[in-house]
């Protein structure tokens, strides 16, 4: 998605005086006795509607940080559809879509979800607590050493301040409880309340702006109470959560205007020294920030504003929303190639002068949520040891800590699956079973056994495909001892496990071990559902055997592209060979080595510099959580893993990703030995304009097109000899309407690294001879090799290409008789493209 910024004096901007958009409702659930919206204007008149009813007529306040929660004059019932509008100087919403009340006995059986305490911990005389994760119009409440001290019913979502009283004491238990129906949940995880900074931070007060009536405060003490002045005046005194505060003003400011803000936890120790800020006139006012825009977006997310804000969204010079932060409401969608222009207003002292000009993308996902942090059950945590098999065992309990027992709402809905994890080859001194605890942990809190297996045993000693298979054998030996652990009476997990919903995960010789053991894997009452392998090594390609070829489950591996160990990113091999049963994800991760993953493994392997070894946590919890979610809760967290949403919390610009889905047509992989002159259709191919292409290994080979690819697959290498060369496929008559066209491409790597990156255009050819093109740029871009010392390699990412981009750049053309596939090389210069798996896609 291309952005820049623009003074819109300067563009001819066509204003909708009589459009507003709508406000948005969180999701909601029966019993609530509350609404929250957002999005809409400060100050603006909110309309809810029930069952065709309005219910609710309110003014409210600001938009931000938590939007508005209305009363209801009854509780809300499964089934009921609720709307919301606003009204603001003479002009009127449309409704909003409506929602459903949704019974979260569905959604969540075994009770909702545990309320979190955010930000932790309490401190000493904290006077107010954030509380997170919960449902939209329920009740919350906050104990300290057992005693309720603070209490909202009808609270807003997913975040919640209470105010505390008396404020909290040094040492005491802080919990938040949630209930909904009546039906309470897990209490929150126990903090214990900490004593404040020494001294207290001066706050910090992001920029004001001529027209503003709300300033954003940072660096505020969970739970400190801040005090403002107002060029000199006392204005007044306000309870936060910590982190920062948004506070409100009775009058817009004007340039100049001086505010000071202090901070203080207990009356007996002194104030914070004093930070301040001075308004900027409305010329400092800038641009907002946008997240990504693709065809078809029917909303804009706002990255960044000034508090209270108006923002407008231009589509081609034609106004299509007006509404606030976090996100506007357009009244017709976006298409590709679409100029949008966003902007942000302080009415009517400021108005907009910069805004954001964005070219719409063909594919440029939303960022959604976190899958990582679905919090539902407290964890327990225990060591197993039954002879040589030990390692240790997370699980949902009735509350957290050693030895709890086993969750009993869950266990009352059924049996609850299990994922087992490997360790790889390390001192065998250190405990790297251990390594993985806070995979474990968000494994557990969602509703997963988590077992991780102590593999020291075959550490430091022989290597080969042996020591991979004793692995497999351990494993496996772990599984039968949690068998045993299900048929026993006397156990917490009695009875508990879903053997027929097991998944694995291995790192580095565990990688390889957790792809081997399926292979090797008795009769003994299993059903592998998904296998997770990270940095994975291949000791089989090493001693010139066939590698497995993964099938029958689920197939996911992580590849540290800096990976200082298994430098050869030997699970490529594994992806390349998979069988998508019914989906297989690659994800190849810049910057990242191979010991980060793992808490107890010290030393920094990398090649290059790479991320903290909190965003190496974060790759494996959010990608590994949706992965396993997905296989076995039954969610819909793959759209993390095939690309058509991003996940909040990670570098997801480091990630390049391959995904294939079991039964998609596939046009050419390059894998049936039938030259390049016929494609995997059986129907030939063509070259044209100095385009000159072959079908090469894609493997440490003698005859790959160069030492750069190592992965264990066919595929074509383009060496265009101009500009305008051009691959043609052909199709006979395929109709591409209601699917995607999906295509593995990279620049091939190939001495010095050029600074500039490249790219092509793909095609389609209907039966009349129109084409319709979308450049790569447009889903994504070709992929960069990662510059690494001796070893930079041709790792392929799969690019999505919508059928409404065709038809975005070729109205007429006729997506239901496509007789052809064309490449275009179509940028300067002679650069080798590699490419696979061209098939067409219709996402689950």
């Amino acid at each position: 998605m291309g952005q820049r910024v623009v003074d819109i004096r300067r563009l001819h901007l066509e204003d909708n005086r009589e459009l507003l958009s709508p406000p948005l409702l969180v999701e909601l659930y029966q019993c609530a006795i509350g609404v929250t919206v957002f999005g809409f204007l400060p100050h603006a008149e909110i309309d809810i509607e029930v069952d065709g009813a309005v219910v609710v007529t309110q003014q409210v306040g600001f938009p931000e940080p938590v939007g508005a929660t209305l009363p209801l004059p009854a509780p809300l019932v499964a089934g009921q559809t609720v709307r919301s509008r606003q009204r603001l100087g003479g002009l009127q919403s449309d409704w909003s879509q409506p929602s459903t009340v949704l019974d979260h006995t569905r959604e969540f059986p075994a009770g909702p979800p545990r309320p979190q305490i955010n930000p932790a911990p309490p401190l000493e005389c904290g006077v107010r607590t954030g509380v997170a994760n919960l449902l939209g119009g329920g009740n919350v409440r906050i104990t300290a050493d057992g005693a309720e001290v603070g209490r909202v019913d009808g609270c807003a979502a997913p975040v919640q301040g209470v105010n505390i009283d008396p404020p909290y004491g040094l040492g005491q238990h802080v919990r938040a409880h949630f209930d909904l129906c009546g039906d309470g949940s897990p209490p929150s995880v126990d903090h214990l309340v900490q004593p404040g900074p020494t001294p207290l931070p001066t706050p910090a007060i992001d920029p004001g702006y001529e027209g503003s009536e709300q300033l954003r405060i940072t660096g505020i003490a969970n739970g400190a109470r801040v005090s403002f002045t107002r060029n000199g005046a006392p204005v007044g005194t306000y309870r936060c959560w910590g982190g920062a505060l948004l506070v409100s003003f009775d009058t817009p400011f004007t340039a100049g205007e001086t505010v000071t803000a202090t901070q203080r936890l207990c009356d007996s120790g002194p104030p914070s020294p004093p930070g301040d800020v001075t308004i900027q006139p409305c010329s400092a006012l800038p641009a907002p920030g946008v997240g990504p825009l693709q065809g078809g977006d029917l909303s804009v997310s706002i990255t960044s504003s000034a508090p209270g804000a108006q923002i407008k969204v231009y589509r081609n010079g034609v106004q299509v929303g007006l509404g606030s932060a976090p996100r506007v409401q357009l009244s017709q969608p976006v298409a590709v190639g679409d100029t949008v222009v966003v902007t942000q207003s302080l009415p009517p002292a400021c108005p907009a002068h910069l805004g954001l000009q964005v070219t719409v993308a063909c594919v440029d996902p939303p960022f959604t949520h976190d899958p990582s942090a679905l919090d539902l059950f407290p964890v327990g945590s225990d060591e197993y040891s039954d002879g040589p098999v030990h390692g240790s065992v997370r699980y949902p309990a009735e509350d957290d800590g050693t030895g709890q027992p086993f969750n009993a709402r869950l266990a009352g809905t059924g049996r609850v699956p299990i994922v087992v994890l490997a360790h790889g080859n390390h001192a065998p001194a250190d405990p790297s079973y251990l390594g993985y605890d806070y995979f474990q942990d968000s494994l557990a809190r969602m509703g997963i056994i988590a077992v991780s297996v102590d593999c020291n045993a075959l550490n430091g000693g022989s290597s080969g495909v042996g020591n991979i298979e004793a692995r497999a054998d351990l494993i496996i030996d772990s599984i039968r001892h949690f068998q045993t652990l299900d048929a026993d009476a006397g156990s917490r997990f009695f009875e508990r496990i879903d053997f027929a919903r097991l998944g694995l995960m291995g790192h580095s010789r565990g990688g390889d071990a957790v792809v081997t053991l399926p292979t090797v894997l008795p009769a003994i009452g299993v059903t592998i559902l998904a296998v997770l392998a990270l940095a994975p090594t291949n000791f089989r390609y090493w001693a010139s055997m066939p590698t497995i070829e993964p099938d029958e489950y689920a197939f996911m591996t992580i590849l540290p592209a800096a990976d200082g160990d298994v430098v050869d990113n030997n699970g490529a091999q594994f992806y390349d060979r998979a069988k998508p049963s019914p989906y297989k994800s690659q994800q190849y991760v810049h910057n990242t080595n191979h010991n980060f993953f793992n808490r107890q493994w010290l030393s920094n392997d990398g090649v290059t510099a790479v991320v903290s070894r909190g965003e190496h946590e974060r790759v494996l919890d959010v990608y590994g959580t949706a992965f396993f979610r997905s296989r076995l809760l039954g969610h819909g967290t793959h759209v993390f893993l095939d690309g058509r949403q991003r996940p909040a919390g990670v570098l997801t610009s480091l990630v390049q990703q391959s995904f294939a889905y079991a039964g998609s047509p596939t046009i050419d992989d390059h894998e049936d030995r039938n030259g390049i002159g016929t494609n995997s259709l059986g129907l030939p191919t063509a070259q044209s304009g100095g385009m000159v292409a072959d079908e090469y290994p894609f493997d440490q080979v003698p005859t790959a097109f160069n030492q750069s690819f190592f992965g264990l697959s066919v595929g074509m290498v383009m060496e265009p000899r101009k500009t305008g060369g051009i691959f043609r496929s052909s199709v006979r008559s395929l109709d591409f309407r209601g699917v995607e066209l999906w295509l593995r491409a990279a620049e091939v790597a190939r001495g010095q690294l050029p600074p500039d990156a490249t790219g092509f255009r793909l095609g389609l050819e209907d039966s009349r001879g129109t084409t319709a093109w979308v450049d790569s740029d447009s889903v994504g871009g070709v992929p960069r090799p990662f510059d690494r010392p001796q070893k930079t390699k041709t790792m392929l990412k799969t690019l999505r290409f919508r059928p409404e981009c065709f038809r975005a750049a070729t109205p007429n053309i006729q997506l239901d008789r496509i007789q052809a596939v064309l490449i275009e090389y179509n940028r300067p210069g002679r650069r080798a493209l590699a490419f696979d798996d061209l098939q067409l896609v219709k996402p689950l």
